[in-house]
């Protein structure tokens, strides 16, 4: 495997996505680089800033005007333009590819911007599915009570084919939630059946990515080794 690559966000010059160029297979794919979402799903610092880049994309703060103004009366401007702000309706979080700690920030980041849950309690829930051998969500008894009737965010690492995302809407809509919004780290589509991917990192961030089918993948038909399998949670050598 080369050498590891940082890309910085557009929005968090802090904030980097690591990758490694090389010639790897996931489940379904072949690609060209490793896409290492270790320390933005783990490591606490880097999850906190990726769950504010993804409830921003939430809240439509109000611009109002402050010029020579003292301390209290920026306080008060600030304050008003939050009430104000235009905000998705979210009840529930529902979290994939190991993304919980993003999730919780996200609840958090979310009440901080003046989202607030219409859950019973008003909270919100933040919940890791469970899916069976084909890919598709299952709900259990316990869990449906948190998807029926509620605004849904899904949250994830990583937006390729959307086959995944796909199922799991289809599956969401049908116990009766509600998809609000996709928060993804990476990806390479921006839709889904309709559905906005809003994404922290995308292929304008990693221009030469490439995605491809086995059978067309031209690095294997060049006779390039592969380096290691991949998937959202990370590799192993070959």
């Amino acid at each position: 495997m080369q050498d590891r690559i940082k890309i910085p966000s557009k929005e968090n010059p802090e904030l980097h996505l690591t990758v490694t160029p090389g010639h790897f297979s996931s489940d379904r794919f072949h690609v060209n680089y490793y896409i290492d979402m270790s320390n933005l799903k783990m490591r606490q610092k880097e999850s906190e800033m990726v769950a504010k880049t993804m409830s921003q994309r939430y809240v439509s703060r109000v611009n109002l005007t402050q010029t020579n103004m003292g301390g209290s009366d920026c306080a008060f401007f600030s304050e008003m333009a939050r009430t104000f702000a235009s905000k998705t309706p979210i009840d529930t979080i529902i979290c994939m590819d190991g993304c919980e700690v993003i999730g919780a920030y996200v609840a958090q980041e979310l009440s901080k911007l003046g989202v607030s849950s219409q859950n019973e309690h008003k909270s919100f829930y933040v919940v890791s599915p469970e899916f069976d051998s084909s890919g598709q969500m299952v709900v259990r008894d316990n869990i449906r009570r948190m998807i029926r009737n509620k605004h849904v965010l899904v949250v994830l690492a990583t937006a390729m084919s959307g086959r995944t995302i796909y199922k799991s809407i289809k599956c969401i809509t049908s116990y009766g939630g509600i998809v609000e919004g996709i928060s993804v780290i990476f990806s390479v589509i921006d839709n889904i059946e309709g559905y906005p991917v809003n994404s922290v990192f995308n292929v304008s961030d990693l221009p030469d990515f490439k995605l491809s089918e086995p059978d067309d993948c031209e690095m294997c038909k060049a006779g390039l080794p592969m380096d290691a399998i991949v998937n959202s949670y990370g590799y192993s050598e070959l």
